[in-house]
């Protein structure tokens, strides 16, 4: 046999919290549903997956113990990962690709499916063949790749599938410290107090208010990763005309719209608060980086939008929650993010197993940190498909391990799809399913609202500065 020089990653601070509450939290798969416009044969699928590990190294590496610290360790590309490949690979030909249900089911069941980090590959492929719409469910875990990574992938293996040749993608190993840390050292003084004052701030706020949530029980252990498929009620296009009204964004509209319906559950308590975790992607922060930074890894940050006063009229909160996003990143810009994750860098020398213990711990106490949901968005879907492409995709929906309750707003020819995901041990799916009716409804309400001739919307000035 060949011998192969080994290649090493290290793990940012990110990853090594991945690594670390793995087992804790079933597991990190990120499993997204893909449904293609015209059968692929199986054999084709095989091969344009496959090539897809021999592009990305980073897809083929394990977990590896090296002295202080665990690390990733690329496999070569030979007949032992074929081996791990024919693991990976899973046919569910003896299913209906067209019943949603069993397709929810099943995406389900890859959210709490255990791969083996440190002996195989962490990743699984199930493909559900179909003579109109086959599915393909693609699960890559969380250590490997984020959520900009997995949209990278899928577009890969969509110019694959249509016969083009993949170029070999470099591994770019790169401290998540760098997207925050000041540019010059004479700043770190300045630039760390800011940051300090910012966290204090958002802290003394928090102390003083209750966070809205739905249902949700502290058991002493969890159990399963729950999902749902929620499309929401109302078309893309009407909240996007709603959005263009009041001056802002598809997606600030529709974390406006979350706020409000956690708010709503209890409207007449003076201190409710709607807590909202936004991922931020750091890799236009990095210096020196082209303004893209690594394309594949974890390099996402994250702020949280407190909202009050659920009487608030729509342009308030439109307004407020716009404001808010705005703030933060320009405190990315600004390089005022550095205290937290200053401390967060420390975290891997720990060790995987303190890690893993404080999050046990946390979890038992029930002190994890509250919110009333961690809201991401992969955007326009239907940007993966190329011009005059044979083979696309009429639908993606991504599939998250989260703690806390997670939706990821994902647009797609009209459709603005709401996948959830949640621990089922916290709320049952009738209290998610009773939510979600619920966020429909404030949709629909606010989007007619926002047409209202008499709304008439923002200032044009104020709109202008307010679009995020």
């Amino acid at each position: 046999m060949t011998e192969h020089p080994e290649t090493f990653i290290p793990l940012n601070r990110t990853e090594h919290g991945y690594a670390a509450i793995d087992g804790m939290a079933c597991t990190m798969l990120q499993p997204y549903l893909l449904r293609l416009n015209e059968a692929v044969p199986v054999a084709d699928m095989r091969r344009a997956l496959r090539d897809l590990l021999s592009a990305h190294a980073r897809m083929r590496a394990v977990l590896d113990p090296g002295l202080h610290f665990y690390r990733l360790r690329v496999l070569p590309d030979d007949e032992l990962l074929d081996q791990l490949f024919d693991v990976a690979f899973h046919l569910d030909d003896h299913l209906d690709a067209s019943d949603a249900q069993a397709m929810e089911a099943l995406h389900m069941r890859m959210l709490n499916e255990p791969v083996p980090l440190e002996r195989g590959l962490g990743l699984r492929f199930r493909y559900v063949p179909h003579p109109q719409q086959p599915v393909l469910f693609f699960a890559v875990h969380h250590m490997l790749l984020d959520g900009r990574s997995m949209v990278h992938a899928v577009g890969e293996l969509l110019k694959r599938l249509n016969g083009e040749a993949l170029t070999p993608y470099p591994v770019e190993p790169l401290p998540m410290i760098g997207a925050v840390a000041p540019r010059h050292w004479w700043q770190w003084p300045r630039q760390v107090a800011r940051a300090r004052r910012h966290k204090r701030a958002e802290a003394k706020q928090l102390a003083q208010v209750h966070i809205q949530q739905v249902p949700t029980r502290s058991p002493p252990h969890y159990s399963a990763n729950a999902l749902c498929h929620h499309v929401v009620s109302t078309g893309t296009p009407q909240i996007r005309q709603a959005a263009r009204a009041l001056g802002v964004s598809l997606n600030t509209f529709m974390i406006a719209a979350q706020a409000q319906a956690f708010l709503d559950l209890a409207p007449d308590q003076a201190q409710s608060a709607a807590v909202i975790r936004l991922s931020v992607d750091l890799r236009k922060y990095y210096p020196d980086q082209a303004g893209r930074g690594p394309l594949l890894g974890n390099h996402v940050g994250a702020f949280l939008v407190i909202e009050q006063e659920a009487a608030r009229s729509l342009k308030e909160r439109v307004r407020s929650v716009g404001e808010q996003i705005k703030t933060w990143q320009a405190r990315y810009e600004q390089r005022e993010m550095c205290w937290t994750y200053l401390w967060d860098e420390l975290l891997p020398g720990a060790g995987r197993t303190l890690i893993g213990h404080i999050a046990r711990q946390l979890q038992r106490k029930d002190k994890f940190p509250r919110i009333s949901c961690h809201a991401t968005s992969l955007g326009d879907g239907s940007h993966l498909n190329a011009p005059g492409a044979r083979i696309r995709l009429v639908s993606i929906l991504p599939g998250v391990t989260s703690i806390s309750l997670l939706t990821v707003l994902v647009e797609f020819e009209g459709r603005l799809y709401l996948p959830v995901s949640w621990q089922l041990a916290h709320t049952t799916r009738e209290e998610i399913g009773a939510f979600l009716a619920q966020l429909d409804a404030t949709v629909e309400r606010l989007v007619q609202q926002a047409l209202q001739p008499a709304a008439g919307g923002l200032p044009e000035s104020e709109a202008a500065q307010l679009h995020v």
